[in-house]
């Protein structure tokens, strides 16, 4: 009898641990899966370090934006008439122009934007509903998209 109950315990002890994860996700700011990795000698069941950080540590110099879309804001969209967009010069980086394009990649409007020009209204009552692409176009060469739907 006592072996059996000597066996027991070792087995309800093996399986428990047995259920611990083993399997370790990190995640970027954005909530996007960054790593995936086994864990075989983890501190804790959650497979995270005891290492904490204080709310008061985190320098303002450290956050790093998601991405240089936030730079950029438009509203509304769905948009029904009129897209409002505005942007920030990055870098002494700035926006020359922007085009519309339809899903298919036609353009249908260039509007050349003046030096410290940060804002552009686009008219969008002429187009018919769907899916559009928004393109600024930066004095560096390089270019930011933005999908617009129009009901």
């Amino acid at each position: 009898m006592k072996k059996e109950l000597l066996l027991l315990a070792f087995l309800v002890c093996l399986l428990s641990h047995a259920q611990t994860p083993k399997i370790v996700f990190e995640y970027d700011a954005a909530g996007n899966q960054t790593k995936r990795y086994l864990c075989l000698k983890c501190s804790s069941a959650t497979g995270k370090s005891d290492q904490t950080k204080e709310a008061g540590a985190l320098v303002e110099e450290k956050i790093v934006p998601l991405s240089s879309e936030e730079l950029i804001s438009y509203y509304p969209n769905p948009v029904k008439e009129t897209l409002y967009l505005t942007w920030q010069q990055q870098d002494h980086n700035e926006v020359t122009s922007v085009q519309v394009f339809s899903f298919l990649g036609q353009v249908l409007g260039t509007y050349s934007v003046g030096s410290g020009v940060h804002e552009l209204n686009i008219p969008f009552q002429n187009y018919s509903g769907g899916i559009y692409i928004v393109a600024l176009y930066y004095s560096n060469g390089s270019q930011k998209s933005i999908k617009i739907i129009k009901q």
